[in-house]
């Protein structure tokens, strides 16, 4: 499935934060209290009570540019485990036109990067490259990512924009 570079850029993080294991450097200049805008392209949107308290998120280059790569280094904790049957919800749009609203398997989406479901409480780790394609779109993008356990607790959730191209005035 190819979805446009700020979707993947954001449903990466959610499910990176979510699901990744392996140790990272921390920098402290990232630290973030919750309700901090961790970059100019991503904000996190979770409420207190959700099982991912996102610590940092650092991507570079901050704003994403077509044709280069994409590099996304975050740390979070969970505070309960991630289950099977857990879901994204995406929404994506350029204005106030819906480009795209659907809900993905956790578990599988997981997988295609290389990430193990379910997903065990405790400090949670991403540091992920993906190379943005030089064909995006011109257009200014914002995405909604919401990930949900099976009985509809919030996990995580995470806005995104990014501007690509030259957008004409009218």
């Amino acid at each position: 499935m190819h979805l446009s570079t700020v979707l993947y850029t954001s449903v990466a993080v959610a499910l990176g934060l979510a699901s990744s294991s392996h140790a990272l450097p921390n920098p402290l200049s990232s630290i973030l209290s919750p309700s901090s805008q961790p970059t100019e392209s991503i904000t996190v949107c979770s409420a207190p009570e959700d099982l991912l308290q996102i610590k940092y998120i650092n991507i570079n280059p901050d704003p994403p540019a077509r044709g280069q790569n994409l590099t996304i280094d975050a740390m979070g904790v969970l505070s309960k485990d991630v289950l099977h049957g857990a879901t994204i919800e995406l929404l994506v749009k350029t204005g106030v036109i819906k480009l795209l609203q659907k809900k993905l398997d956790f578990c599988d989406e997981a997988a295609k990067i290389d990430k193990n479901c379910p997903l065990l409480a405790g400090d949670q780790f991403l540091q992920h490259t993906v190379e943005l394609p030089k064909e995006i779109p011109p257009g200014r993008y914002t995405v909604n990512v919401k990930v949900k356990n099976p009985d509809g607790e919030q996990v995580a959730c995470i806005n995104a924009k990014a501007t690509f191209g030259i957008i004409p005035k009218f």
